[in-house]
């Protein structure tokens, strides 16, 4: 199959959307197209549009630029990747004319719903959200909402071998108040390594393989599934963390096991004072600390990589197109 992805980098080489048309590049044939929505260079791919939200405007694609790209690679499918990117409802109608499936995704959901999803999903062959929250309770019955769960790209996030575990606990992330309540409860008793804006002097923002080099030099890493507007997420530092073979920590709550097993693949918590006892019984005892890591890596191996996810896109769109063609 041909298809054409279209995707902005906001976090360079180790953003999400870079790194999933790169895993996907490796299964079809894929034109790729960085609309620098993120970047100083001026782009004619888009329009921003805020009559919905004046401060997360809807980013339209343009027509004519997209149909000439079209007719020049004649894809089976095109995929617009998060950003508040979307075709116009017109561009869709004239892809579906000529049997093009359209593919939808939103990486920010419940969030971005209601400036982004809310309003362009239903145009799509195919909407994928990353919420489990998002697709059961906020699409409209007449939207084809799929879940697309987070995942690691193993090409870039993978185990180092040669980067010492200097910290206990590693945490790669903004700061936010909720985040530094928990941090001012590990630094007293752990060596906790931070990497992100707000956390105070020399805590480096870390990209592409600094990023996997400051993940690898922990022994544990804590994934906040907090969204920045309160909702509960899988996010995707968890994935990413799991595929450097460092142990997880995260909240308990119920999505986590559609992916991962409590005390078996990672480990839960539910409050400050349990997430420091588990922290220090998991470094008195490593055995069992790699034994959790362990599993939680060969898992993602199996089941939580962007080419595995890709696969059941990919499959979608067949039996869309099949269906078309009957």
């Amino acid at each position: 199959m041909k298809g054409i992805h279209f995707g902005s980098y906001w976090m360079g080489c180790n953003d999400i959307v870079y790194l999933m048309a790169s895993d996907l590049a490796s299964l079809v044939e894929l034109t790729i197209v960085d609309t620098n929505i993120y970047s100083d260079v001026q782009s004619d791919w888009f329009v921003e549009d805020v009559t919905y939200n004046e401060l997360r405007p809807i980013r339209w694609l343009n027509e004519d630029r997209v149909m000439s790209l079209v007719e020049k690679v004649r894809p089976d499918f095109i995929i617009v990747n998060s950003g508040g990117m979307s075709l116009t409802h017109k561009t869709i109608k004239r892809l579906n004319s000529i049997n093009i499936i359209t593919v939808g995704i939103s990486l920010s959901d419940p969030d971005v719903f209601d400036g982004n999803g809310s309003i362009y999903s239903k145009y799509y062959d195919i909407f994928y959200t990353n919420s489990l929250f998002s697709q059961m309770n906020m699409y409209a019955a007449d939207v084809n909402i799929h879940l697309l769960p987070f995942a690691a790209s193993i090409k870039l996030h993978k185990p180092i071998a040669d980067i010492k575990k200097i910290y206990d606990v590693v945490i790669v992330g903004h700061a936010r108040p909720d985040r530094i309540d928990v941090v001012n409860s590990l630094q007293n008793r752990f060596k906790v390594g931070l990497f992100g804006n707000g956390w105070g002097i020399d805590r480096p923002v870390v990209f592409g393989e600094e990023h996997v080099k400051a993940i690898n030099s922990g022994k544990i890493y804590i994934s906040f599934a907090e969204t920045v507007a309160g909702y509960v997420n899988v996010k995707i530092g968890l994935f990413e963390a799991i595929a450097c073979k460092v142990c997880a920590f995260t909240k308990v709550f119920p999505e986590m096991e559609r992916y991962f097993k409590y005390g078996v693949d990672l480990v839960g918590y539910t409050d400050n004072q349990l997430l420091v006892e588990a922290i220090d019984y998991y470094l008195s005892n490593e055995k069992h600390l790699e034994w959790v890591t362990t599993n939680g890596y060969e898992r993602l191996l199996k089941e939580h990589t962007w080419i595995s996810r890709w696969k059941n896109v990919l499959k979608d769109i067949i039996d869309i197109k099949m269906k078309n063609i009957k």
